[in-house]
Order: C-alpha cells, then structure tokens, then sequence
C-alpha cells in the first residue's frame, strides 16, 4: 500500500494516535488572516497508521495507508495544496465518552503577532459521583 506522509515542524497534537481519522481543508489568504468554508473539510478516508517523531530533523510526521489508486475507490486524494489545514478526529465507535476526572486545566496560546480576540469558551461538566 502507497503511504502518504504529513510532515510538521511542530509536534502533533498529543490527543492524535493511531485510528483517529485525518481531514484536511485548504485555506485561503484574506490579508493578514487565513480563512476556509467548513463546507470545504475534507475527510481523507483513511486513518492515522503511524506518528514518528523524528528529533534529528526537528520534524514530526503522521503516516496514512492508501490503497493502490483506482477509480471510484471510495477515499479521498490526499492533498496536493502545500500548506493545507490538517486535522483529526476520533473514531466515534471507540470514543464515545467525554473526559473523566475531578481536575481539569486548559491553556490557550496565541502564536500571532497581530491582536486576536477569542469570543467564546464553553464546558460541559455534570456530577459523576459524590
């Protein structure tokens, strides 16, 4: 089988693993901001098979199988765009639970040099035991 190779500079999100599905949208440019239609998403069809850190190189890589191409095969192309928005999601069928626990912390970054306003942030918690 042909495997595509996502390659980052950044270390993938710690929540990714083997199984997750991968999407990708391509983004367009609007002067300083990037910006895509959700209608856009693209679901690549097949899951994540491998996530390599590769310390030597600074990079960080998720690997998918494909089939052998054919038509009407029922995946998607992988992306030819050079930087598109690439993200997962989970299998539903194996995660089908919210987070469990007593403590939670959460940290926002903003990696933009330019002012960004968050608008919202929203939790869902309900009481498991007492």
């Amino acid at each position: 089988m042909p495997i595509l190779s996502l390659i980052f500079e950044q270390e993938v999100n710690v929540s990714a693993q083997v199984g997750d599905n991968v999407y990708y949208i391509l983004p367009n440019a609007n002067g300083e901001f990037d910006w895509a239609n959700i209608s856009n998403i693209v679901n690549i069809g097949y899951p994540i098979s491998e996530i390599i850190n590769i310390p030597a190189l600074n990079q960080y890589m998720i690997n998918i199988e494909f089939p052998d191409p054919c038509n009407n095969c029922g995946y998607n192309q992988p992306p030819t765009n050079p930087t598109p928005f690439i993200m997962f999601g989970k299998d539903n069928t194996v995660n089908v639970s919210g987070l469990t626990g007593y403590f939670a912390e959460v940290e926002f970054k903003n990696n933009s040099n330019k002012k960004v306003e968050l608008f919202a942030v929203g939790a869902s918690i309900s009481e498991s035991s007492k």
